[in-house]
């Protein structure tokens, strides 16, 4: 009986060593390949898909050791401050879309939001910058790290929808609903489709308006040039 205890405590050993051999290995692997990828943002991006598949975060109990979590979350930090020190777009743009910044990048999110505002106002416009435009528009909005400001907030929103954010008109129908432009907040929340997850606050439309002036906005809202209403849905009823 003890011998056949005694063989068991020692294959449990031999397999508890070759998964820790094997978790340590996939992390060499996902570390090597995250280091020799010359942009720290995509590295980062690559490093954190290869940490879920290695260790799934939905789990009760971690598939990975404290250790291997703990090097993974280290590599990551590295690599997404570096990518910040690079000005990548895309780390700017995760950065302030977060609720929350990451640990000890707090101290410094005022002066990166500064950065922020002015990589968003020199981005081309284009979709790979939808995200940038979008996040500059929050920051703008949202006065949590710098000075509000709703006029260039809606600028940039404005251009993050034009680049192909569909969050961006829910984003901009908020913004002039909490600024009593009923017509211009209907606009955008006609244009909230796709991706753009439901408006915060539904639009109630005044019972002073005619059927009119609402397909009027509704047929303005086809009009990408147009960002406000600006009185353009009264002109029918006049």
């Amino acid at each position: 009986m003890k011998l056949k205890t005694g063989k068991c405590l020692v294959l449990l050993s031999v397999m508890l060593l070759c998964a820790c051999d094997s978790e340590e290995s996939r992390f060499d692997a996902a570390r090597t390949r995250a280091l020799q990828n010359p942009d720290p943002w995509q590295a980062y991006v690559q490093l954190s898909a290869d940490a879920e598949r290695d260790c799934p975060s939905g789990l009760l109990e971690s598939a990975c050791s404290g250790k291997t979590l703990a090097d993974y979350r280290g590599l990551a930090q590295t690599l997404y401050r570096k990518a910040l020190s690079r000005s990548s777009p895309g780390a700017f743009a995760d950065l302030f879309l977060r609720s929350v910044p990451p640990g000890g990048l707090e101290p410094q999110m005022p002066e990166l939001a500064k950065k922020l505002i002015v990589m968003a106002g020199k981005s081309p416009g284009d979709r790979a910058s939808a995200a940038l435009l979008l996040a500059a528009g929050d920051v703008l909005q949202n006065g949590e790290w710098m000075q509000k400001d709703s006029v260039q907030a809606a600028a940039f929103y404005a251009r993050a929808w034009l680049a192909g954010s569909a969050k961006a008109a829910s984003r901009l129908s908020h913004l002039y609903s909490l600024q009593h432009d009923d017509a211009s907040a209907l606009l955008w929340q006609n244009r909230c489709t796709g991706e753009c997850y439901p408006v915060q606050e539904l639009v109630d439309v005044p019972a002073s308006w005619s059927p009119r002036k609402i397909l009027r906005i509704q047929a303005l809202a086809k009009d990408r040039s147009i960002v406000t209403v600006n009185g353009q849905a009264d002109w029918e009823d006049k």
